[in-house]
């Protein structure tokens, strides 16, 4: 019971604030100095770069060739040796005469074939031929008869037998830009039946032979055309553009880091033939000052491999399955670029703040609510979390860890997490009642980070920069098709996300060659 003095307003007064007071002095204030900063490390090496390949297309005009093929001065339009005979060695006698359209263009590794004959003609033809390089083809029907007393065919009252002539040329670009053609082999492939043997000798074979190599020899007159064409002018603007970096943002660049030059070889009918040369590279987007262009002039041209399991098809049925040479190269066409976006820890600060505040952690009757909540770079690749706190204690902790980046997921998080030193040394002296565990278990797991902010950063940078002009005969057109982060690693200043994106990326230019 209180004596009556309580009643009076201004002791009563008294024993509240005393007790207030008491109260306040009996709350645990927990102020742990900042944790100290670790000496910087040097950034985590990239992981080996993947090579990327800018695509070049260029397309080479073989119109000098195929006129020149159709010239009655380089290859004759008539086979005329009727007039008299020809004696074989085996003592056989014959003659023939064979007319020819002009020549076209044909499909690679596609010839129409009527009978079983001239399927096998065919195949012949392409036995021990190995395609290392790009090959164009052209074809001529072609009309014949052949005397051989007493058999012929094709004369008289007979239609003359058909037949056509198949060509194949053998292209590829030298080191230095230049294209190189050759004869690879003449066939004279029968539509129509001819039989005729005399004194074991197979005389329309021997016709068709000699047509043969009566038309190798004008197609090789006919492909020294095609020897002063060269693509080198068009490689060295795409070059000199590639070596300058490309300005992303103010203060962001896209450097290519182009290495050497490649080819995939020539396809296409023709007369117009296309080939794609790779610029291979090991582009990264820096920030920062502008870097230096490279310096390096246009390199020779690498040597493509040779197709492979190519020869061996000659013994499919016809050319229905024949690969192309262009299928068998080696050559990597994706484009790769290693990017690390630095997160500003002011971003991520107020992200954490707006998970944790208001959080509680209760133990015992004892409770702490989380007030606020940042993340600091430590040096080292450390990170600091620092969390504020009101209730049965009040002030602020610390903890730290190295981020981790998880590839499955694409989150980081804190590594490790643990309380600082001098915030455990406190806390044990001051809050016993605090479920350590629990507390640090609500922060790791709050402190979870996605990382679509510096992929969606990425994936915008290069959607813009990869279709722009960059000369006035130069023009990108890329994709952008996965960005991922690959990587992640913390100093004084942000967190950085290292990401990988892949797509494709390829550039026009308008001067022809």
């Amino acid at each position: 019971m209180f004596p009556k003095l309580i009643n009076h307003p201004l002791v009563a007064l008294s024993l509240i604030l005393s007790l207030a007071s008491c109260t306040a002095l009996n709350t645990p204030i927990v102020h742990p100095p900042a944790p100290k900063l670790l000496p910087p490390t040097p950034n985590p090496p990239s992981p080996p770069a993947q090579e990327s390949s800018i695509s070049v297309p260029v397309h080479v005009d073989l119109s000098t060739f195929l006129a020149a093929a159709n010239d009655d001065s380089m290859i004759p339009k008539k086979f005329d040796h009727w007039g008299s005979f020809i004696k074989h060695s085996k003592g056989a006698e014959y003659k023939y005469y064979a007319e020819r359209d002009n020549f076209t263009m044909a499909a690679s590794g596609v010839h129409q074939a009527n009978d079983t004959q001239s399927g096998m003609a065919l195949r012949e033809w392409w036995k021990g031929v190995e395609l290392s390089s790009s090959h164009v083809f052209v074809e001529s029907p072609l009309r014949y008869k052949i005397g051989a007393p007493p058999l012929h065919c094709g004369d008289g009252s007979e239609w003359p037998r058909r037949a056509t002539v198949h060509g194949s040329i053998a292209t590829e670009l030298t080191p230095t830009y230049g294209l190189s053609a050759s004869v690879a082999s003449v066939a004279v492939s029968p539509n129509e039946p001819c039989q005729i043997r005399v004194a074991d000798l197979d005389v329309a074979q021997e016709v068709r032979q000699r047509l043969a190599d009566l038309v190798r020899g004008g197609l090789n007159r006919a492909v020294s055309r095609l020897n002063t064409l060269t693509v080198k002018s068009h490689m060295e603007t795409v070059w000199n553009t590639l070596r300058n970096p490309i300005q992303l943002e103010p203060n962001a660049w896209l450097q290519f880091n182009i290495d050497k030059v490649r080819h995939s070889g020539f396809s296409g009918v023709g007369p117009m033939v296309d080939d794609t040369i790779h610029v291979t590279a090991k582009p990264v987007i820096l920030f920062g000052p502008e870097p230096p262009a490279g310096g390096a002039p246009l390199p020779p041209l690498d040597t493509p491999p040779t197709s492979t399991g190519f020869h061996g098809s000659a013994d499919t049925q016809l050319y229905g399955s024949l690969p192309t040479t262009l299928a068998n190269r080696l050559t990597p066409t994706r484009f790769h670029v290693v990017t690390d976006i630095p997160l500003d820890y002011a971003s991520l600060s107020k992200n954490l703040s707006n998970r944790l505040t208001g959080k509680r952690v209760a133990k015992k009757g004892y409770f702490i609510v989380i007030t606020n909540a940042a993340i600091l770079g430590n040096g080292g690749n450390q990170v600091v979390v620092r969390i504020d706190f009101s209730g049965d204690a009040v002030g602020h902790v610390y903890f730290v860890g190295k981020p981790e980046m998880s590839s499955l997921t694409q989150t980081v998080s804190i590594g490790g997490l643990r309380y600082d030193i001098e915030t455990e040394t406190i806390l044990q002296k001051t809050a016993t009642w605090l479920d350590f565990s629990t507390f640090r278990d609500l922060i790791a797991s709050e402190s979870i980070l996605g990382v679509t902010a510096a992929t969606d950063r990425v994936r915008g940078l290069l959607a813009t920069t990869l279709n722009r002009t960059l000369s006035p005969s130069v023009s990108m057109h890329g994709t952008v098709e996965s960005v991922q982060g690959i990587g992640v690693f913390a100093d004084v200043t942000a967190l950085h996300i290292r990401t990988m994106s892949d797509g494709t990326l390829s550039l026009t230019v308008t001067d022809k060659p």
